[in-house]
C-alpha cells in the first residue's frame, strides 16, 4: 500500500508540466520511454492503490467475521500481493501502448490520441474497463466488506458478565471502529469520483467536456491524489495501536517484538514466583503436620 501511495508522486511532476507547456515533451529514446511510462502512471497507481485498499478491506473483515480462523496467512498474502501488481501491470500496458511521442516540425508532443487508432485500441472501451475495474468494482467490495465487518462489530456480545464501565469501554471502541471503516470508504469514494467522472464525459459526450472549464480538468486529478494522503491522517485519529507504532517509529521507542519479550518474561517471572510459592506451602503442609502431632503427643502421653 506504501508503495502504491508512493506512486501517485510520479505523477505530480507530469500534472504541473500541463500548467506551463501542456503536451510538449522531448526527443531521443528517453523521452520515448518516459512518454509511455509518465502517461500510463496515473492509471497504474490508480490501480495499484484501489487493488490495495480491497485486499486491506478483505484482511480487516476476514479478521472480524472469522475471528477464529487464519484466512491470510503468509501464502495468501504473498499470492495476493503479486495479484494486485500483475493486474495494475495489465492495466497499464494499453496505455503504455497508446501513449506516443510525436515530432511536429521539430517540436514533440506526448499524447495518447493517435496512439489508440494505431494500435488498434479503443480508448472508450479502455476507460470503461478502468472505471469498472479500477474503481467501481473494487468500492462494491470494500464498501460491503466494511459494512459487514461494522455490523458484527456493532452486533457482537462479550462473553461472561461485564460491568457497565467494560461494556461502554467495548462499545466505543467498536464505533470507532466502524466510523474509521465508513469513513475510510466515503472519503476514498469521494476522491476519485470527480477524475472518473471527467473521464466519463471527455470519452463518451466531448461537446459537454469542451465547454468545461480547464480549471476542473486540471483540479480533480489532485482530489484522487490527496487520497493517499489521506489515509495516515485517518488512521491516526481512529486507530490507537496505528498511533502507537507511529510514535514508535518516529520517537524510537520499544518496538512490538520488545515489548511482547517483556510481556512474556514478566509473565514466566510471575508464574515461576507462583509455581514455588505452591511448592513451598506444599512442602511445609507435611512438616507443620508432624510438628502438630509431635506437640499433641507430649501433652498427651499414652497410658500404660
Amino acid at each position: 500500500m506504501a508503495i502504491a501511495d508512493l506512486l501517485m508522486t510520479i505523477d505530480i511532476p507530469y500534472i504541473l508540466k500541463w500548467f506551463y507547456v501542456f503536451d510538449r515533451w522531448f526527443g531521443t529514446f528517453m523521452g520515448d520511454i518516459l512518454c509511455s511510462f509518465l502517461h500510463s502512471a496515473q492509471a497504474g497507481s490508480l490501480a495499484a492503490s484501489t487493488f490495495s485498499l480491497v485486499a486491506i478491506s478483505l484482511d480487516r473483515s476476514f479478521a472480524i467475521l472469522f475471528p477464529m480462523k487464519t484466512i491470510m496467512t503468509r501464502n495468501v498474502v504473498r499470492f495476493t500481493i503479486a495479484m494486485i501488481w500483475l493486474c495494475t501491470l495489465a492495466i497499464t500496458i494499453p496505455a503504455m501502448m497508446a501513449s506516443k511521442n510525436i515530432e511536429k516540425n521539430g517540436i514533440y508532443v506526448c499524447k495518447d490520441s493517435h496512439g489508440w487508432e494505431k494500435e488498434n485500441l479503443s480508448k472508450i472501451t479502455y476507460i470503461t474497463v478502468l472505471l469498472l475495474f479500477g474503481y467501481a468494482v473494487p468500492l462494491m467490495i470494500i464498501g460491503v466488506s466494511y459494512c459487514l465487518a461494522g455490523l458484527r462489530l456493532w452486533r457482537r456480545k462479550l462473553p461472561g458478565h461485564r460491568d457497565l464501565v467494560s461494556n461502554k469501554k467495548v462499545q466505543s471502541t467498536s464505533r470507532r471502529a466502524t466510523a474509521m471503516l465508513i469513513t475510510v470508504v466515503i472519503v476514498f469514494a469521494l476522491s476519485w469520483l470527480p477524475w472518473q467522472a471527467i473521464e466519463v464525459i471527455k470519452n463518451y459526450n466531448k461537446k459537454l467536456y469542451k465547454v468545461m472549464p480547464a480549471e476542473i480538468t486540471m483540479v480533480t486529478p489532485w482530489l484522487g491524489y490527496a487520497n493517499s494522503a489521506i489515509n495516515p491522517i485517518l488512521y491516526v485519529i481512529f486507530s490507537e495501536n496505528y498511533r502507537q507504532e507511529f510514535y514508535r517509529i518516529l520517537c524510537r521507542g520499544p518496538s512490538r517484538k520488545d515489548r511482547y519479550r517483556k510481556t512474556i518474561i514478566s509473565r514466566s517471572t510471575t508464574r515461576t514466583t507462583r509455581t514455588s510459592r505452591t511448592s513451598s506451602l506444599v512442602a511445609s503442609i507435611p512438616m507443620q503436620k508432624l510438628t502438630d502431632e509431635a506437640n499433641h503427643n507430649q501433652d498427651c502421653p499414652e497410658s500404660p
